[in-house]
């Protein structure tokens, strides 16, 4: 068995040093300049992500440069077991430009009714932040993704579940001196421009944002394809991309996005067939 299938089964993540090679980081670095000057003009207001980055007002060809990697493409392969891969959408962190937490959670807790399934196949969903610029923001638990959520974890997490999921840091001091490195078994994962982190989304994880710190992380990911009609969790964000049904404006898709795009496309038909027409 290869050591990236066993490494994201036990750990639920795997870092690529220097994924996004230095020409094209330098394109996104240069795309993603309006972006943050957005941000920084409208203050807090402005959201400190931007979900659909491949809707045509916000496109850069270098985004499906990016998505067309092949370092990716491929541990995503080896980690899942399967080439049989979909598309699972593309977005850009920002951070904030004020010191703030993003709370520790999974994107599919405890309640999900999908919950015991989702543990049980930890290789049917993957997510991953590339850093476009140095980004110091995420901390994980490893291992937290395959097993039902601890009670230190339960009760560390409990600590600060009064605050907003993304608001000011200061706030979160009053409940825990150490609002990140608190959380039992964590690990700060910090990112240098170029490196990519690929990730369970069910792993516990959490983030800090400053002003001082520029950011501009891509974050998307991949699902089994061949999983889509057992598992609702693996239908989330179907109905956010409409444009992607009649995507010539990309360009050449490439020979991985490609695949992964015409996957994506008909889960969208089955699923979310109101998109039809908003296309």
């Amino acid at each position: 068995m290869n050591k990236i299938y066993e490494q994201y089964a036990e750990q639920g993540f795997i870092l690529i040093p220097g994924g996004i090679p230095a020409d094209l980081l330098r394109e996104l670095q240069a795309d993603f300049e309006p972006l943050l000057q957005a941000r920084d003009a409208g203050g807090t207001s402005l959201d400190w992500r931007h979900q659909t980055i491949l809707e045509p007002k916000h496109f850069h060809r270098s985004f499906v440069e990016f998505l067309n990697l092949p370092v990716l493409s491929r541990t995503a392969e080896s980690a899942f077991g399967t080439t049989n891969l979909s598309f699972a959408g593309l977005a850009v962190l920002l951070g904030r430009n004020v010191n703030s937490l993003c709370k520790w959670h999974r994107d599919f807790n405890d309640a999900d009714p999908e919950i015991d399934a989702l543990l049980s196949n930890p290789r049917m969903l993957m997510q991953f932040n590339c850093a476009v610029f140095d980004d110091p923001a995420l901390w994980v638990v490893p291992g937290s993704h395959n097993r039902p959520t601890r009670a230190d974890e339960r009760d560390f997490a409990a600590k600060l579940e009064s605050l907003e999921f993304t608001g000011p840091f200061e706030p979160a001091l009053k409940f825990t001196p150490d609002p990140l490195g608190g959380m039992p078994g964590a690990k700060h994962v910090p990112l240098k421009a170029g490196d990519c982190l690929l990730y369970n989304p069910i792993l516990w994880h959490s983030a800090e944002y400053r002003p001082e710190w520029r950011r501009a992380t891509l974050h998307g990911g991949w699902r089994d394809a061949s999983k889509v009609d057992q598992f609702q969790a693996l239908r989330w964000g179907l109905d956010h991309n409409p444009w992607l049904l009649r995507p010539d404006y990309l360009g050449d898709l490439g020979e991985n996005f490609a695949p992964q795009l015409e996957r994506y496309q008909g889960q969208v038909r089955k699923y979310a067939p109101q998109l039809l027409n908003a296309s």
